[in-house]
């Protein structure tokens, strides 16, 4: 008995460290874009596009990882997923081009799918009863921390070795993923495992519903305007010939706000109900946007910083809850949900960043409207998913999640 508790708690500690790869995905790198521009010679907009790059191949790897961990097993998803993504590390940090820079950040971008996707699953598959929630706890902890650390960290690299250190960086910590990863076991029985067909099935069912659709953008909006900072705040840090720690410590800022929303969604989770704290979520992201406006005609740092504070304060009230929905909605089919749910969070991310990385930046009013518009795509969404569909019966699972 005593070795499968220890066994359990291997897996508990574990799947977050493996879910932290996503968090630091983009961020350690974001402080040393300019750098690698001006070495490859190269827009910023070119090497903005690589988090575009990267999102959409992690989107794709979403899927491609989780049919391969329910069809053929978590580990035969993990492993080889980590040692691609400790490849796309090493080619990045030897790159000699912007063509082999790309492709090394798509081959980053998709393995994370796997590190995600198999978290996920390694705690479904060995954790039970209340541990499971608490397991859950540190998954979500893990993922959050990573955006608020890495562009800290990825400053300081950046600003003292060099911007290819950082995805030295990358490779080490994966590659000790990969020795510690060893030690896991199949968790996925043979009978339980799911042909192609039933998998795609299930995929077709979950994207038949409008209002698992409508969470997806609202989550895709989400973090599309927690990214927005990480695009845009290198290249502002240069125009104000300040430092890639500079950028780093104002990152930390706007991580840290996220994470505050979250702790305070989690203390009033219980007085309040979840409808009211995603509209909650959603009037505080709003005042971020009029506080942006404050110096709307030129780049006025101490509004603008204001503005994705409180932007990215409410997403940490809004950003669980609409998670929480999405996966009462299909409880049979949860790993699906899950996949589709990140795939599609992804390619709208990966879009509004392509779409900020063609924007000149020259003030306030630009990022001001940027925000307005995803904020206005979220609400949208969010008053769909609170609205029960006419078309259909709600299920108890949908009406316990937003009353």
């Amino acid at each position: 008995m005593r070795p499968l508790r220890d066994y359990v708690a291997y897996v508990i500690v574990m799947a977050p460290l493996l879910n932290s790869v996503s968090g630091i995905a983009i961020d350690l790198f974001a402080p040393s874009m300019p750098s690698i521009a001006r070495e490859f010679s190269v827009s910023d907009g070119i090497i903005q596009a690589s988090i575009s790059v990267t999102l959409v191949a992690y989107a794709l790897g979403q899927l491609f990882f989780g049919l391969l961990a329910d069809g053929r097993g978590r580990l035969t998803a993990l492993l080889p997923g980590l040692g691609i993504f400790i490849a796309g590390s090493l080619l990045a940090m030897l790159a000699q081009n912007i063509e082999t820079f790309l492709i090394a950040r798509s081959l980053q971008g998709f393995a994370v799918g796997a590190c995600q996707v198999c978290a996920r699953a390694l705690l479904v598959d060995n954790v039970k009863g209340e541990r499971f929630f608490v397991a859950v706890v540190y998954l979500s902890l893990a993922w959050g921390l990573g955006p608020v650390l890495a562009p800290f960290i990825g400053g300081l690299v950046e600003q003292y070795a060099g911007w290819r250190w950082n995805f030295a960086l990358y490779a080490a910590y994966s590659t000790v993923l990969l020795v510690l990863s060893l030690r896991l076991k199949e968790s996925l029985p043979a009978s339980q495992r799911k042909t192609l067909v039933q998998s795609l099935s299930g995929y077709l069912i979950i994207l038949g519903n409008l209002r698992f659709v409508c969470a997806t953008l609202a989550l895709g909006a989400s973090l599309s305007m927690f990214l927005i900072w990480n695009v845009i705040g290198p290249f502002i840090a240069r125009l104000l010939n300040k430092s890639p720690t500079w950028f780093g410590i104002t990152a930390l800022a706007a991580g840290l706000a996220y994470l505050l929303g979250t702790l305070l969604n989690r203390l009033l989770i219980k007085q309040w109900s979840t409808k009211a704290l995603m509209l909650s979520g959603l009037f505080t992201a709003g005042l971020g946007i009029v506080a942006m406006l404050f110096t709307p005609m030129s780049i006025g740092v101490p509004a603008l910083l204001m503005g994705i504070v409180l932007c990215n304060f409410g997403q940490g009230l809004l950003f669980s809850n609409v998670v929480a929905f999405t996966m009462t909605l299909y409880p049979d089919r949860a790993g699906a949900t899950a996949s589709l749910l990140g795939c599609g969070m992804m390619i709208c991310a990966g879009l509004s960043s392509a779409l900020t990385g063609h924007l000149t930046i020259t003030n306030n009013l630009v990022v001001a409207l940027l925000f307005c518009g995803l904020l206005g795509l979220q609400a949208i969404s969010v008053l769909n998913v609170l609205r029960p569909q006419r078309s259909r019966k709600v299920t108890e699972n949908e009406r316990e999640a937003i009353l």
